[in-house]
């Protein structure tokens, strides 16, 4: 895991290929879903056509050039803002979508004609939060939260106790956001405490 800094200073007030990058993510619906990396690029050309383009076919993105971004964005330009899935698809961590409408302004500004409406339809939200807070691993937690296990955190998250560490990182990413657009202190801790004990090590 990378030991450098989640990005938080500003984007760029011109055209930026990393910029359009993390802005194509969150225009996809990037902060709610796995996009596959081929649509952020088509999207990423969309907003920069003349920075991504072929150079004799403005028409056609140059994968070269928007792979490179997607390397730099991740490794170094805007360290923690998306949370690799796999080989093919990205979605935006709760850093990068903070990052996104914080400098939403910015973003439209340079890359967009019009105001960007930020995807936070609340019935999904809601849907999550009361999936968690109905279920009985909500009760334990309320009174023993220590007592609870990576199996009770599994039951409760829709996933088993052997899902790979991207898996868990995805279900404890939408309950982060869920809280986050709802905003639930409590519900936020249980996603940290889950973070802590399955992701960060503290259950074995």
């Amino acid at each position: 895991m990378s030991n450098k800094t989640v990005r938080t200073d500003p984007p760029s007030d011109t055209a930026n290929n990393q910029d359009a990058l993390v802005f194509a993510l969150y225009l996809l619906n990037g902060a709610d879903k796995d996009v596959d990396v081929e649509e952020m690029f088509l999207k990423c050309h969309e907003l920069a056509p003349a920075r991504l383009s072929w150079r004799t076919r403005p028409d056609i993105p140059d994968y070269k050039k928007v792979s490179k971004a997607l390397q730099s964005v991740e490794a170094s330009t805007h360290v923690g803002l998306f949370h690799h899935t796999n080989q093919y698809a990205r979605r935006l961590t709760l850093d990068g979508v903070r990052w996104v409408e914080t400098y939403l302004p910015i973003l439209e500004k340079v890359y967009s004609n019009s105001p960007v409406q930020a995807s936070k339809t609340t019935n999904m939200y809601e849907r999550k939060r009361h999936e968690i807070k109905s279920s009985d691993v909500w009760n334990l937690y309320k009174t023993d939260s220590n007592s609870l296990t990576i199996v009770d955190f599994a039951s409760v998250l829709q996933c088993s106790a052997a899902s790979s560490p991207v898996t868990w990182a995805s279900r404890v990413h939408d309950v982060k956001r869920a809280a986050d657009v709802l905003t639930d202190n409590e519900l936020m801790s249980f996603a940290q405490l889950v973070e802590r004990k399955v992701l960060n090590g503290e259950e074995k």
